[in-house]
């Protein structure tokens, strides 16, 4: 069982370095414990998904997992809680959707984040297997937004428009995430 880490904010340097591969053929219990801590602090935290630098880890390594009941996108698919070693993404169409997002490690505020809707996600699991699997949508936009802090991206610097962020309450008190979605 893993530990319940503190997760780093905007601001700590290790959200800003891009991450070490992980060695697939010697993944070993290190990994595997930096895996069982993601899990725990994932469970405990309100996030969706949580990345390796969010713990003060510089490794390629992220964990998603969303109940249905948790997740604020409209239509979103329930997501089981998942970990991924050295994830890659490509786009399967120039589409993409402008939606408001949230992190752990930016807590308090949102912002409209254009994501592609579609994407090719290649992973390896936790004993190695490499993993080929088509995303869309909720899905596609969690895993894009966790491989951003492998890069040392935090999301607030994709939110192209000064008017894109909006504080938490604010996303409930005037309903924005409905408005969001009609755009």
């Amino acid at each position: 069982m893993g530990k319940v880490l503190k997760v780093r904010e905007v601001g700590d340097p290790i959200l800003e370095k891009v991450c070490d591969k992980v060695d697939i053929k010697n993944i070993n219990h290190e990994t595997l414990d930096i895996i069982e801590d993601l899990k725990a602090t994932l469970e405990f935290g309100t996030g969706l998904g949580i990345a390796a630098p969010q713990i003060g880890i510089s490794k390629r390594i992220i964990v998603v997992g969303a109940k249905k009941e948790n997740i604020k996108y409209n239509y979103a698919e329930e997501v089981p809680v998942t970990a991924m070693i050295n994830p890659t993404w490509k786009k399967l169409s120039k589409e993409t959707d402008i939606q408001y997002e949230g992190c752990m490690s930016v807590p308090q505020i949102r912002g409209r984040v254009e994501r592609y809707k579609n994407i090719v996600l290649t992973y390896y699991d936790e004993k190695g297997n490499k993993i080929v699997r088509e995303l869309n949508g909720f899905f596609a936009r969690l895993v894009q937004h966790e491989c951003d802090h492998l890069e040392g991206i935090v999301f607030l610097e994709k939110v192209k428009e000064h008017s894109g962020f909006a504080t938490v309450d604010n996303m409930n008190k005037y309903n924005l995430r409905e408005k969001n979605n009609k755009l």
